[in-house]
């Protein structure tokens, strides 16, 4: 169907690859063209998880076990995209899963997931769907940001964690720059609101030249 070649580039959101399709065509992609991505069955998958070595579902899961007074779990993954964090969760975790909702900006990114990773999640939104009533009934106690946690800004954190009530979990991961601005401002915010449980560096993947990137994961509660 298609064959990942070429792999450029040693810095996130600067990194390409070139695509071999069926017919011979090639293509030139950016790692985070999603849109351009979600286009061929698993191809994310065997580019990040696969060929780049993604850790940071096993990172979360990580994350998961230092939970020790909850069984159920209520999950809404907050950048879905294809799915990959609630395959994961559900299928090589030993958490126990009650619901799992996701949501993403991309609608091809829930086209993707319905392709490429049915039945997995409970309910799937467009963020345009987004309301913090309607997701208020859903009765969460743990909201994920994974794929789009360096990509948000604090107001997209404080629009979602609106919807947490009391001893409620927050999973996420940062690039591991002290420095980064975004970076500052969310750990400065989540700080003032929330009760940081547990935090770690890790290996997130490796880079396209081989070299590997970390990030910080983070455990926090309402």
């Amino acid at each position: 169907m298609y064959t990942i070649k070429k792999l450029y580039g040693f810095q996130q959101g600067q990194e390409f690859f070139q695509l071999e399709l069926e017919d011979g065509q090639t293509k030139i992609i950016n790692i985070w063209d999603y849109t351009a991505l979600y286009q061929y069955p698993k191809l994310y998958e065997k580019l990040i998880v696969e060929q780049l070595e993604c850790n940071v579902y096993s990172a979360f899961e990580t994350l998961f076990s230092q939970v020790k007074n909850t069984k159920q779990w209520r999950i809404l993954d907050v950048a879905c995209g294809s799915g990959l964090m609630g395959k994961y969760l559900k299928k090589r975790s030993s958490i126990e899963i009650e619901l799992l909702v996701g949501i993403d900006i991309l609608p091809a990114a829930l086209t993707a997931l319905k392709r490429d990773n049915p039945h997995i999640y409970d309910q799937t939104y467009l963020v345009e769907q987004y309301n913090s009533d309607r997701f208020k009934k859903y009765e969460f106690n743990c909201i994920i940001f994974s794929a789009a946690a360096n990509h948000l800004d604090i107001h997209d954190y404080q629009n979602y964690l609106q919807i947490l009530s009391k001893n409620a979990y927050i999973l996420f991961n940062l690039t591991n720059h002290s420095e980064d601005k975004r970076r500052v401002k969310i750990l400065r915010w989540m700080n003032e609101n929330f009760k940081l449980c547990f935090n770690m560096t890790y290996t997130h993947r490796k880079l396209m030249n081989n070299s590997s990137v970390e990030h910080e994961v983070f455990l926090y509660r309402s």
